[in-house]
């Protein structure tokens, strides 16, 4: 099988301890979700590429943190990757064939459209510098890597307090635990 998303692959080193995807993540998303992305699953896994920095994600384990943030279950839109700070990429089936890749800022709360092809997402937007540098927060990432260890696959690092408490994107208010649960909890500051 020919990997399609080779330059991500090259840009994000896939971490050890991939998992690949079972019959029931398959069955759940297969009608939404286009053929490459299943593929790259099983070529790859879900897990930490570029030791977190960005996370290739299991739908399944991240679809409720997502849908309450949007407000609501929408079975068009399925989360496909977070950053190493918990901030969600989702995939949007959109009419008439169309599609995009959506990020949802949980630190800002922001949703910005990325791009409208799963492909280029993967093949340009994603491995741009700039994108790796602003969006995903390398330097800061980095330093948290550093500072507080490896993130596990379920591990996010976030800011304590939150950026919306007064927290500020520096390494000294920068922890790490469970992204699902850090995700419900900024929304819940938020309301």
């Amino acid at each position: 099988m020919a990997n399609k998303f080779e330059l991500f692959v090259e840009t994000f080193k896939p971490s050890s301890g991939l998992v690949k995807p079972d019959k029931k993540t398959i069955k759940q998303v297969e009608k939404i979700l286009p053929v490459e992305i299943i593929e790259f699953w099983h070529e790859f896994g879900f897990g930490n590429y570029a030791d977190g920095l960005i996370k290739i994600i299991n739908p399944l384990d991240y679809i409720d943190s997502l849908y309450e943030w949007l407000g609501r279950k929408d079975k068009s839109k399925l989360p496909v990757a977070t950053t190493g700070f918990g901030d969600i990429f989702y995939y949007r089936k959109l009419a008439d064939g169309e599609e995009d890749i959506s990020f949802l800022n949980i630190h800002y709360r922001k949703i910005d459209v990325c791009v409208y092809n799963l492909n280029e997402f993967f093949n340009s937007y994603i491995v741009d510098e700039g994108i790796i540098n602003e969006m995903l927060k390398k330097e800061l990432f980095d330093e948290a890597l550093k500072k507080k260890g490896d993130l596990n696959y379920d591990e996010i690092y976030y800011f304590v307090p939150a950026l919306i408490m007064g927290g500020g994107e520096d390494i000294k208010y920068i922890d790490k635990g469970i992204g699902t649960v850090h995700q419900s909890i900024l929304f819940q500051m938020g309301k």
